[in-house]
């Protein structure tokens, strides 16, 4: 059945989305795009242009005021809160504002999600030190959060949000304010997470990473979606 596969193989499709959070003006305006399994995705735009707002919308934290948000199939704007907290389970968030628990070890902030899954410990062991290594935070292992650098936080953080495997991966800005290091190492990560099989949108307005990690581009300005890469807006809307 070719409309089965082709929704099977969508992972978010919005269709005339709204946001309007009061009379000042909307900050979502006609969002029309479709991103498929698989893919990676940079949201670009200035600060202000509506790129958190999007994220958001995604995750299900904001309600569009009008259209349609479809993810993993499901109608987001009819799913009552079971079903959401279902599909949130299979989203993985990392933003610029790290929220890691400052009373427990590195090793154990990473590995809370299995922990709140019952997880084996033997796979919670296997899968938090395999993120450790990956991430060079080895001997961070026993370190409490009060004691690491923004960019060591931020690898953690993002250790934590994958280390369930998500379907999809949403990114904030994860590398605003951390060095190079620490960039290279999230977006090495995000890029064999993404070979794997994850779907990754990340916001960003950095050059350097839209240069040298290559992906389609939604460019949001004004709360409107204006390219993809180098489509124009009327194309845009052909192709969602």
């Amino acid at each position: 059945n070719h409309k089965y596969s082709l929704v099977f193989f969508i992972m978010i499709q919005f269709s005339n989305v709204y946001l309007q959070y009061d009379s000042s003006g909307r900050v979502i305006e006609s969002a029309n795009f479709r991103i498929d399994k698989g893919e990676y995705i940079y949201l670009t735009g200035n600060n202000g242009a509506g790129k958190t707002t999007l994220l958001s919308l995604i995750h299900m934290k904001l309600q569009p005021s009008n259209g349609q948000i479809r993810i993993l199939g499901h109608d987001i704007t009819r799913c009552g809160k079971k079903q959401k907290s279902a599909l949130r389970k299979k989203i993985g968030i990392l933003s610029q504002e790290v929220e890691l628990i400052e009373h427990i070890t590195v090793f154990d902030n990473i590995a809370l999600p299995l922990r709140l899954a019952q997880a084996s410990e033997k796979n919670i062991q296997a899968s938090t030190n395999e993120l450790l290594e990956w991430l060079e935070l080895e001997k961070k292992s026993d370190s409490l959060p009060i004691n690491l650098s923004g960019g060591e936080r931020q690898r953690i953080a993002l250790a934590r949000a994958v280390i369930n495997r998500p379907s999809l991966i949403l990114a904030d800005e994860p590398t605003a304010h951390i060095d190079i290091n620490s960039t290279k190492r999230i977006l090495l990560l995000l890029e064999e997470l993404n070979r794997l099989g994850a779907t990754v949108i990340m916001s960003t307005h950095d050059q350097w990473i839209l240069d040298n990690f290559p992906h389609r581009r939604l460019h949001l300005q004004n709360g409107t979606i204006s390219t993809i890469n180098s489509y124009t807006v009327s194309e845009l809307h052909a192709v969602a």
